[in-house]
């Protein structure tokens, strides 16, 4: 009997700044029979969209959430404003994210802060549990890893792997593939790793990828990124994180 095989969809930078794409994103999963899947929520994305400033859309958000959607932390403000980090997170910080590792710098306490600022928020706006967490660019300092597993959080993603940070308890260790903006290297390396990662990763039994919706803007990577989802989708089953690992 033919092992089942599972691909867990997460989109990113779920927010009011990009309210119209997300909408778009979310009509081609359904389509592709994607309707499980996780949002990562920011809840004031760069100090301009507050999410509480937005009601129609938080309505939509959690009329998603009734159905069946998952709804996952994505960092508070998603913008850095500490900028001050050692010469390998600048490194990381350059090439993966524009200004965006918001939590790459922050110490315990800070983290701990931000983190229940931003579950808290959510909490009360969407009506629902926040369980499940991801910071901006996959990008964690020391002491944010230490606070997560002190605040609650049953559910995190890294490139890597995706773990409960309260037992340490590994879920998925399988990289997560997406698509890129930026500079060319960038887009180079990601183009690269998608269509490589269809062989590397075609053995295992779940796959990781990831949507951003500024990616989706640009019309050729649109086009790449339907294109991959209808290859994972036409030999995988769609499921989401459930805040306590895969829920297969």
């Amino acid at each position: 009997m033919t092992e089942k095989k599972w691909v867990h969809i997460t989109l990113h930078d779920v927010s009011p700044r990009y309210e119209k794409t997300i909408m778009r994103i979310h009509d081609v999963l359904v389509e592709l029979g994607a309707a499980r899947y996780s949002m990562l929520v920011v809840p004031d994305f760069w100090g301009n969209w507050s999410l509480e400033d937005y009601p129609e859309f938080c309505e939509w958000l959690r009329d998603l959430s009734a159905e069946g959607t998952e709804m996952i932390l994505h960092g508070y403000h998603h913008y850095d404003s500490i900028g001050s980090h050692g010469a390998v997170d600048r490194v990381r910080s350059a090439f993966f994210t524009r200004g965006e590792g918001e939590f790459l710098g922050l110490d315990c306490r800070a983290a701990a802060e931000l983190l229940k600022k931003g579950k808290n928020e959510l909490e009360r706006i969407l009506k629902i549990d926040i369980t499940g967490f991801v910071a901006p660019a996959w990008l964690y300092s020391t002491g944010t890893l230490k606070a997560l597993s002190e605040t609650g959080f049953t559910y995190a993603e890294s490139r890597w792997r995706t773990w409960n940070p309260m037992t340490g308890h590994t879920y998925l260790r399988v990289p997560v593939v997406n698509y890129a903006g930026g500079g060319s290297l960038k887009r180079w390396t990601a183009d690269l790793w998608v269509t490589s990662s269809r062989v590397v990763l075609g053995g295992m039994r779940t796959v990781r990828f990831a949507i951003h919706p500024a990616d989706f803007e640009n019309k050729i990577t649109r086009g790449k990124i339907q294109k991959h989802l209808e290859m994972l989708l036409s030999e995988r089953t769609a499921l989401r994180a459930n805040g306590a690992g895969p829920d297969i």
